[in-house]
């Protein structure tokens, strides 16, 4: 069937449920509602109804069954070739005689009890003769142009095939009535056992349904739980790691400003040490002089610029000793004959007598600068180096 032919008032046969007629099509829940003679309102997936069902056009066979199923029968003994155009029309006008045998004998002469071959061999001369037929080989028939079933007289043969009644022969009428009769209660049982049938599998589908509900629910249940289970098991781990870790660093900064504020206690007592031997040594300058600057002054020198290259080395200092040590120092050298050996940041040629590196490098290597050392220039002995500079390799100078 083509998807153009699924639409309301559709005429249309399924091979088990016959000839029925599309009410409906239910687009949104994607099924068509069709009414067969024993399946009223029978609902279809549209993907089924598709492959399933066959349209048959208005007029013919099909359409016969489906209104008027008695007078079809009828047309078995008393208007044949009614019948056979019928069974054309249905086949698009044309057809051979096996296609007529497929469309009447089991849906039609089976019901009133008669035989393909006996019911043939008398309705194919007339058929021959009549002016509303035409023979084709091989075995081949058509309806002529321009004949419409309704135009074939419901009669019968006229010719000398037509069905003869002998005083054996059952009366037809009578036959046909007790058919209906028994094809009516036969569908009737049928249609009673189907609705138990489709009541059973409901009472059945929706026990299912409801145990497999329950079941998803105790499901989603367990999973909800555990869910919760796991996710409160990782708060609780979260909230220790972060206790731990806070306490950690609480005790990691307490350490640092313990060790801070020693560092700083340190510098202060050190800074006014190295004031009161400046301000000693400042009373006693002319008599300083006499004597040699380097041995007067040297271990002073030394202790300033070791002092120096700590401050130039410690990361943080505080306001006071940063003004003191800076700026204090450095006249403490001055007074004493000295000099601050390198700048800080400068790069310049190693030597061994001027630099102190935390690993061997060969002269002339590029060092930078990293803290001053202590140098005394002029007098009796040039220049001599009290305290080396500091410094370290540099791969390139730019």
């Amino acid at each position: 069937m083509e998807p153009r032919e699924l639409r309301q008032e559709t005429l249309v046969e399924h091979p088990e449920l016959g000839v029925g007629k599309i009410t409906r099509v239910e687009r949104e829940q994607n099924r068509a509602v069709i009414n067969f003679r024993s399946e009223p309102e029978y609902r279809m997936t549209v993907k089924d109804a598709l492959a399933s069902l066959e349209a048959r056009p208005v007029g013919g066979l099909s359409a016969h069954l489906y209104e008027n199923p008695d007078d079809v029968l009828s047309w078995v003994a008393d208007g044949q070739l009614k019948l056979v155009g019928a069974t054309l029309f249905d086949l698009g006008g044309a057809g051979k005689t096996k296609d007529l045998q497929s469309r009447l004998e089991k849906p039609v002469l089976s019901l009133v009890g008669a035989k393909w071959t006996t019911w043939w061999n008398k309705v194919q001369p007339s058929l021959k003769e009549s002016e509303y037929f035409e023979f084709q080989k091989p075995y081949t028939y058509r309806l002529q142009d321009g004949v419409y079933v309704e135009q074939i007289p419901v009669e019968p043969l006229t010719t000398t095939a037509k069905v003869k009644k002998t005083a054996t022969t059952r009366n037809v009428s009578q036959d046909l009535q007790l058919l209906r009769e028994s094809h009516a209660a036969e569908l009737k049982q049928q249609r009673a056992q189907h609705n138990a049938d489709l009541i059973q599998q409901r009472e059945a589908h929706t026990t299912d349904l409801q145990k497999q509900r329950e079941n998803h629910a105790a499901e989603l249940r367990q999973q909800m739980d555990s869910h919760s289970a796991e996710l409160k098991l990782q708060r609780e781990n979260q909230d220790a790691d972060l206790k731990q870790q806070q306490d950690s660093h609480a005790a990691d900064l307490k350490q640092q400003r313990e060790a801070h504020t020693a560092d700083l206690e340190w510098w202060r007592r050190e800074g006014q040490r190295l004031q009161n031997r400046i301000d000693t040594l400042g009373a006693d300058k002319a008599a300083q002089r006499e004597m040699s600057k380097i041995e007067i002054t040297q271990d002073m020198l030394l202790r300033v610029g070791d002092a120096i290259q700590r401050i130039y080395q410690l990361e943080e200092t505080p306001e006071e000793c940063h003004t003191q040590l800076k700026h204090i120092l450095p006249v403490a050298l001055r007074d004493g004959g000295a000099e601050l050996l390198g700048t800080v940041g400068d790069v310049v040629p190693y030597e061994d007598r001027l630099h102190h590196t935390p690993e061997t490098v060969d002269a002339g290597t590029p060092v930078r600068i990293s803290a001053p050392g202590v140098i005394v220039t002029g007098g009796p002995f040039e220049d001599k180096v009290i305290l080396k500079a500091n410094a370290v390799p540099v791969l390139e100078v730019s």
